[in-house]
């Protein structure tokens, strides 16, 4: 627990005001304090999606109930329910319900001639998802706004999985090497933490993919320093989102980990900012660099060729046409496709040198066919 003894005779939490009588109370309102953030994370539902999204899912039922529908699965259904009943919704459904704008190019489908224009109204039809886009924007802003640490993100893959038992290694962070803030992770950085909430002390440190809360992936049994950087081993869930997980990391899509965490002890060195001991929260893999796809790609050192960047675009082609992970999945996938794309664009516009007429047009080429897969998926 990262409890400072202040020199007022007072304590601390972290770099916070010397308020507390004792180092239990201390701790005792830092513990209060994440357990509130994590039911409030859990409980938050909402029901302000429009009274058409309502009704598009009653016109559906009301279909069912006339002409019966194998169309839907039980989720389909129980989705159209709970919009006719205008219940609350949390986080994770809304999520769910934005993705399913990828099914729109169905949505004129008659309930007579198909199952498109079914399944479409059953998840609120337009006026459902495009409520379900904005809302998933609005609370994801919202909780970014009330967050109390920052990111640092690494050119880190997972070094090691056993797909059998479900158990990954790899490093959340590496030592000494200067990022684009000019901050140095410093060796001894992660060792109060790791004594504190470690697997061997309150086994609060969490192991997420891309920092969302809502999306653990599974339980950090191993948490250390060495040499090189932060190491761990992650137990992953046997829930879909840690299935998707093993199989995105087989593939070779886990291209980047980070890191979530509050600083407590830095200092101005002449080779950077060096921080020297944090607050640790969490570990992310990540599939993506950015939050949405007008975020731009850094991080391109080690992948410098648009050869390199169309390799890895035709991985993840495979994987979304090939896999079977679900919906929210492979729009990570198509995120990380249209970021690559991006990346060939900028690229291409600010190369400093001129190359070769023929080595030009062979990379217009690749671009073209990099926009192609984002049109087809």
């Amino acid at each position: 627990m990262p409890i400072y003894a202040c020199s007022n005779g007072k304590y601390r939490i972290g770099d916070g005001e010397c308020m507390y009588n004792s180092q239990e109370s201390a701790e005792r309102a830092y513990v209060a304090y994440l357990a509130q953030e994590a039911d409030e994370t859990k409980e938050m539902t909402y029901n302000d999606y429009p009274e058409a999204a309502s009704n598009n899912a009653k016109r559906v039922l009301k279909w069912k109930e006339e002409n019966g529908s194998d169309c839907l699965t039980a989720v389909g259904w129980a989705r159209a329910n709970q919009l006719a009943n205008k219940e609350k919704l949390s986080r994770d459904t809304i999520a769910r319900m934005a993705s399913f704008k990828r099914h729109q190019q169905y949505k004129d489908v008659p309930y007579s001639e198909g199952c498109g224009g079914q399944a479409w109204d059953a998840w609120g039809g337009d006026a459902g998802i495009n409520w379900a886009i904005r809302k998933l924007e609005q609370i994801d802003k919202n909780k970014s706004k009330s967050m109390i640490y920052n990111y640092k993100s690494f050119d880190l893959q997972v070094k090691d999985v056993d797909a059998k038992s479900g158990v990954v290694a790899g490093y959340f962070s590496a030592f000494g090497m200067v990022d684009s803030d000019g901050d140095i992770i410093m060796p001894g950085a992660f060792k109060r933490s790791i004594q504190d909430w470690g697997p061997d002390g309150k086994q609060r440190i969490k192991h997420l993919l891309n920092h969302n809360p809502s999306q653990p992936l599974g339980k950090i049994t191993v948490l250390k320093e060495d040499g090189y950087g932060l190491y761990y081993e992650s137990k992953v869930g046997t829930h879909q989102l840690g299935k998707d997980y093993i199989k995105m990391i087989e593939s070779g899509l886990i291209a980047e980990h980070s890191i979530g965490f509050k600083t407590l002890r830095e200092q101005k060195a002449d080779n950077g900012n060096q921080i020297h001991e944090v607050m640790l929260f969490e570990g992310s893999s990540l599939t993506a660099w950015g939050a949405n796809e007008a975020t731009p790609l850094i991080g391109m050192k080690n992948m410098a060729t648009i050869e390199q960047l169309q390799d890895q675009t035709k991985s993840f082609e495979k994987f979304i046409r090939n896999s079977d992970v679900t919906d929210e999945t492979i729009d990570l996938c198509i995120l990380k496709v249209k970021q690559l794309a991006q990346a060939v664009e900028h690229m291409r516009s600010t190369k400093a040198v001129e190359e070769a007429p023929l080595q030009q047009k062979e990379e217009e080429v690749s671009v073209d066919a990099l926009i192609n897969i984002i049109n087809k998926i």
